[in-house]
């Protein structure tokens, strides 16, 4: 008993110095928010601010455009989780359920797009962009991120997919539902908690990522908060306050996103054994 005890604190001990390592980061980005150059520079790290600065949020939001980045990043994560968790569940579906010529071809075809680094396709996609006229517009990375985030999509819908039961979809052919019907009122509302997890796959990736906007965005009133985060740095100096105050910004929408699809996805964990 004394021994399971021992172990016991030993482990809480482990887990809670491995929380204290992951959190402090935020704290100190929360904190340095409110801070002036002086005093992320010369205080310590963990020390709070003499002065509360809320204008540095203010300063932020408004006189360095970060509510039009933000605007921003918004609109194309939004447009970009919508069309791939509805495409990646229907061609999940389709790979999985029908059978038909060269379905496991495609099915490869699509996961090797999982391998396929970002970096090989900027030049492709630069120059198939240009020559379509949509370069440096919201299109030049919505369409990028969709097909960048389709093959993680099917992969796990389409692993989740194969170990749910068919009866209900025959119960529902029976019954006189088509294909798309039996799709959007039987498998769909079954695939919540896999769709949780790639929806949260596809937040962080598009709401993150920098490398596709830098290249394929060149006006300033279309950039992305990544991209728009750049200009907090000067020719000679750097408003650490304020830029700590955007990044702050830019991480609420993340924390946001976890709260409400993290349940989701720990069910998505188990609901695969549970169905077979």
């Amino acid at each position: 008993m004394m021994l399971k005890t021992t172990q016991k604190v030993s482990l809480y001990f482990v887990m809670s110095i491995i929380a204290v390592l992951q959190l402090f980061p935020l704290y100190w980005l929360i904190v340095s928010a409110f801070k002036d150059n002086s005093e992320i520079i010369g205080e310590a790290v963990w020390a709070l601010p003499k002065v509360w600065r809320f204008d540095n949020f203010v300063e932020a939001w408004i006189s360095a455009k970060v509510n039009q980045y933000f605007f921003n990043s918004v609109l194309v994560t939004i447009v970009t989780l919508c069309c791939v968790l509805l495409l990646s569940s229907m061609m999940a579906y389709a790979v999985t359920r029908m059978r038909f010529r060269w379905n496991n071809l495609i099915l490869f075809i699509l996961l090797m797009g999982v391998m396929v680094p970002i970096h090989a396709t900027l030049i492709p996609l630069f120059m198939i962009l240009k020559n379509l006229g949509i370069l440096s517009s919201r299109l030049s990375i919505i369409m990028p991120y969709i097909a960048v985030n389709l093959p993680i999509g099917v992969y796990i819908l389409s692993a989740f997919l194969r170990s749910m039961p068919k009866e209900l979809e025959e119960a529902a052919f029976m019954d006189g539902c088509g294909v798309l019907k039996s799709f959007f009122k039987v498998v769909l509302p079954l695939l919540k908690p896999p769709l949780a997890s790639v929806a949260i796959f596809v937040f962080l990736a598009v709401w993150n990522e920098l490398l596709m906007a830098a290249t394929f965005i060149q006006k300033d009133t279309l950039r992305t908060l990544p991209l728009g985060l750049m200009n907090f740095s000067g020719q000679y100096s750097i408003s650490w306050g304020p830029l700590a105050a955007a990044m702050v910004i830019s991480t609420i929408p993340i924390i946001l996103a976890y709260v409400l699809f993290s349940e989701q996805m720990e069910k998505s964990f188990t609901a695969g054994s549970i169905l077979k």
